[in-house]
């Protein structure tokens, strides 16, 4: 059986996805890092709950709900703006339900109190969600699969830009086409409906999330392209590259994320030989 098709009762209750969104707008934020609550009757997960800002944990407790039974706090990533607030929580919801509430994360080494993420999240009508793990922007990226269809796609996507590969923590673009050809294949036969991102807007429907799958593929190519005729035409040097591929007017705010992408397309170059 394949192990992204849901296994819940066609009798009981959707599972309900909530968006937060905190107030860490940003260059590299866009408007803010967007938690994620998950309910399943009572039972409650939180996906990504961004910075520790303490007005942003308080709405993340509101929407889970005085009744609720927290099952656990999963991060898409290591990056602080998912996955400060976290432990944080984790220990809230604890002290408000009685009892321990687990924080997960694909590399718990590089997150704090965290234990390895479970493959599935189950609730009391069958599974809830799938994780999937799609390294690319980190080593440690993955998604959810949110039953219905709704893909939790952390910084993989982002909704209104492109994502940044960050070569020191283990990003890869070798890595993130592949994580892309994975999300096209599962766009396609119709597994992903709606692409719900860690920044940016939703993509609402298939047609909206192939649309963004493909052109985030067919952007990284061109760039590659683009990288591959400077250096073939003797552009040797960070600095050069970055006004060749980028331009003279790029924003000094985006100067690291842009050394970043082109550090990943040259080790992408690499590869290739």
């Amino acid at each position: 059986m394949d192990e992204h098709v849901s296994l819940r009762d066609p009798e009981g209750p959707p599972v309900e996805l909530i968006q937060v969104r905190a107030g860490n707008p940003g260059p590299m934020t866009l408007t803010g890092t967007n938690s994620y609550v998950l309910r399943d009757g009572d039972l409650v997960w939180v996906v990504d709950p961004g910075p520790r800002d303490p007005e942003h944990l308080a709405e993340l407790l509101l929407r889970c709900g005085a009744a609720a039974r927290p099952q656990g706090v999963l991060v898409t990533h290591r990056h602080l703006d998912h996955s400060a607030g976290a432990a944080t929580l984790a220990r809230q919801l604890a002290a408000r339900s009685g009892h321990e509430v687990p924080l997960w994360a694909a590399d718990p080494s590089a997150v704090p109190g965290a234990r390895p993420l479970p493959a599935t999240l189950e609730g009391d009508h069958g599974t809830v969600g799938h994780v999937i793990h799609l390294p690319g922007h980190t080593s440690d990226s993955v998604a959810v699969l949110v039953d219905g269809g709704r893909l939790l796609s952390g910084d993989t996507l982002l909704g209104g830009s492109s994502t940044v590969i960050v070569p020191d923590d283990g990003g890869s673009l070798t890595e993130y086409l592949q994580s892309l050809a994975i999300l096209r294949a599962m766009t396609v036969d119709g597994r992903i409906g709606s692409i719900h991102p860690g920044h940016g807007t939703v993509m609402e429907t298939p047609l909206d999330a192939l649309e963004a799958i493909e052109g985030a593929i067919a952007h990284r190519r061109e760039r590659i392209e683009e990288v591959r005729r400077a250096r073939t035409a003797g552009v040797l040097t960070m600095d050069r590259l970055l006004r060749v591929v980028y331009g003279p007017d790029l924003p000094a705010e985006l100067l690291g994320a842009a050394r970043w992408n082109l550090r990943a397309t040259l080790e992408h170059l690499t590869e290739e030989r």
